[in-house]
């Protein structure tokens, strides 16, 4: 089965987040960072889309969203998540790390 350029691009945005989060201590970020962050490494991302791939996370279980009182949703990373961001396990939709 063929991936298209879309699906690659979503992909690499997973795993991006994931492994953004691998390297915090807190293993916590919230939305607003993350996009700022995302920004800075060239991944411009709109807030929907962002919420969009944060909530698919959460759904395949490698990360946990809290809400704010604000509205800025807080993501932390799992287990799960972790062994993801660092090659142990292959999640299907989302790219695999380049292993050094």
């Amino acid at each position: 089965m063929k991936t298209t350029l879309a699906e690659r691009m979503r992909e690499s945005l997973r795993l991006t987040i994931l492994e953004h989060l691998g390297r915090l201590e807190s293993r916590t970020i919230n939305e607003r960072v993350l996009r700022v962050v995302l920004r800075d490494m060239g991944q411009e991302t709109a807030t929907p889309v962002l919420r969009g791939e944060l909530a698919w996370l959460e759904r395949q279980g490698l990360i946990v969203l809290r809400d704010t009182e604000t509205g800025c949703a807080i993501a932390v990373l799992t287990e799960r998540g972790d062994l993801c961001q660092r090659g142990v396990t292959q999640e299907p939709g989302v790219e695999r790390p380049a292993l050094a």
